[in-house]
């Protein structure tokens, strides 16, 4: 059972009940009665959703369990096996700088 409270709108400053959805919206304005919370869920479910997009092997709500964990962890092993890669090229790099600057010596 969800408790009924009053909140002011932060847009028209008229009172309204409010149940604590993170959607609900004024009765009078239309505006969101929590616009910090509602951003926050909007950006989070938006981010989740690029994050699915810009994996390597979409994830799906229709796939086995088993066929989930299996894309997951190719998509795991991809993104490891980048931030690997990358991670030495960099040490390559500075061992380059390094050693330039040991030889001009």
């Amino acid at each position: 059972m969800s408790q009924v409270s009053e909140i002011k709108c932060p847009v028209c400053g008229k009172w309204s009940k409010w149940t604590g959805k993170i959607d609900e919206t004024c009765p009078y304005c239309q505006a969101h009665l929590d616009p910090g919370r509602f951003r926050y869920a909007e950006d989070k479910r938006i981010n989740t959703e690029t994050n699915l997009k810009n994996s390597y092997l979409v994830i799906s709500e229709t796939d086995d369990p088993v066929v989930q964990m299996g894309k997951q962890f190719v998509n795991w092993l991809r993104w490891t096996t980048f931030y690997g890669v990358s991670v030495v090229f960099f040490i390559i790099a500075i061992l380059l700088i390094l050693f330039g600057l040991i030889f001009l010596i």
